[in-house]
């Protein structure tokens, strides 16, 4: 933020205490009175100063006005003050904040540059100061200032920039001083850069209000095509979660309904964050669901099939790894293939493994081929997919929390666990693990999907 410095050597004061309205002091020697000019000079520059040091520290709008107005008001008395900007398209002034005897008012004039005494002060870039507005022909009266006699305009510039103009009426002619006026000019540069400073701020502070709308919009739109509730199908229990790293992330879940009772299961993650991820997560969303309805195709086929659509539309660089699974209820049994996403583990008898099975991410290459591995699945088996935020998550010493780590949890509380317990004891454990990192911040999106086989279908 731009402080400004106050030059001395720019503006001198008067001796009579005009400024301050004290009372006339005895006649001194000439020693006496300039050693007095030069305090009372100091002592109003070192005002000013405090004053611009203050304003410069307001980013609400409302409230600079309202502070420029009163400190004017302890210099400089006047009956009607305004503070005029320039419009956006910096063709005319416009009304930002006035007081009429102090009482905050609202005045809907505009002024055309160049006309007017306000309108004249911007375009010549300097103070006018009038004695008597009726003798001034460029004065045009504003709808709320009655009967004014005298008015003094100051310019609001910065970095070589007119923002617009500070403006002093008074019911009395001759209301106003060439001192009033320099010392005018001094709080109008600072009331300048306090003005731009806050504007600047508000405009960046509405950004983000738009920005945390559209994101939130987005999120409201991001679990509308998560699924709302677990299917159900025999023989099988089901749970997931998912919680973005931000506001939005890539990693999704889906699953969805094929023929002959089967189930499809499907688990994603966009490489990235934010919305761009969430975009194409939910592109990628999209065409499965579509084909599951009208194209029905196994495992493998259904990725190769998905990174061609991927690589027509282009990805700009990002790509998708993913797991597809489906279920088939009456032979116990389930085929999976996998475009780079982790390898899910498969608890069985107190034992974990993961299930080896790989495939180029989706959106990388063209013409990629998946193989699916198929799995017969006993009473008590548990299959549990981890996006590679889980495995990926660090603690205090930036270790992370691994395959290892997950295999070795599962092996130990898989045993009789519903399948919702396993998903919320996982993310309770990377909670506890990123508990002791920097800033406890998660690195990347979490989303775990579990299957629980309780019995073959009869």
């Amino acid at each position: 933020m731009e402080t400004p410095r106050f030059d001395s050597s720019s503006c001198s004061f008067p001796a009579d205490n005009s400024i301050t309205g004290a009372a006339p002091q005895p006649s001194r020697s000439g020693g006496d009175t300039v050693a007095a000019h030069s305090l009372e000079q100091a002592r109003v520059l070192s005002l000013l100063y405090d004053i611009g040091k203050e304003l410069t520290s307001i980013l609400d709008l409302e409230a600079l006005m309202r502070a420029i107005g009163t400190h004017v008001k302890s210099l400089v008395d006047y009956d009607l003050f305004n503070v005029m900007t320039l419009s956006h398209d910096g063709q005319h002034l416009e009304h930002a904040f006035s007081l009429k005897f102090d009482e905050r008012i609202d005045v809907k004039q505009t002024l055309p540059i160049g006309q007017g005494l306000c309108g004249a002060a911007v375009l010549e870039r300097r103070p006018i100061r009038v004695d008597r507005v009726s003798e001034d022909p460029r004065y045009i009266q504003c709808e709320i200032a009655g009967a004014v006699q005298s008015e003094l305009v100051v310019p609001l510039l910065t970095q070589g920039r007119v923002l617009g103009v500070l403006d002093l009426e008074s019911l009395k002619p001759h209301a106003f001083t060439q001192q009033n006026e320099q010392m005018l000019a001094i709080l109008a540069s600072t009331a300048a850069i306090a003005i731009d400073n806050a504007r600047l701020y508000d405009h960046l502070r509405r950004a983000e209000q738009r920005r945390k709308q559209d994101l939130d919009r987005a999120r409201e739109v991001q679990q509308l095509l998560l699924p709302k509730e677990m299917p159900v199908v025999p023989g099988l229990e089901i749970a997931a979660a998912y919680l973005p790293a931000q506001e939005l992330g890539g990693d999704f879940y889906d699953f969805l309904p094929y023929r002959d009772g089967k189930l499809a299961v499907v688990v994603g993650d966009v490489a990235g964050k934010g919305s761009a991820a969430a975009l194409l997560a939910s592109l990628g969303v999209g065409i499965l669901r579509e084909h599951a309805v009208h194209q029905p195709s196994p495992p493998g086929e259904m990725l190769a099939d998905l990174n061609g659509h991927l690589q027509i539309l282009g990805g700009n660089g990002r790509f998708i790894a993913m797991a597809f699974a489906v279920y088939d209820p009456v032979k116990s049994e389930l085929s999976l293939a996998s475009a780079g996403f982790p390898p899910p583990v498969l608890v069985r008898d107190r034992r974990a493994c993961p299930v080896e099975v790989s495939g180029v991410p989706l959106g990388l290459l063209p013409d990629s081929t998946y193989e699916a591995v198929r799995l017969s699945l006993r009473p008590g088996d548990t299959l549990v997919f981890c996006s590679d935020g889980v495995h990926e998550q660090t603690n205090a010493t930036e270790e992370e929390f691994g395959a290892e780590r997950l295999v070795s949890r599962l092996a130990d509380t898989c045993a009789s666990q519903p399948a919702a317990q396993i998903v919320s004891g996982i993310l309770g454990a990377i909670e506890d693990y990123a508990a002791g990192g920097p800033g406890r911040e998660y690195i990347d999106d979490r989303t775990v999907v579990v299957l629980r086989f309780t019995a073959a279908r009869t």
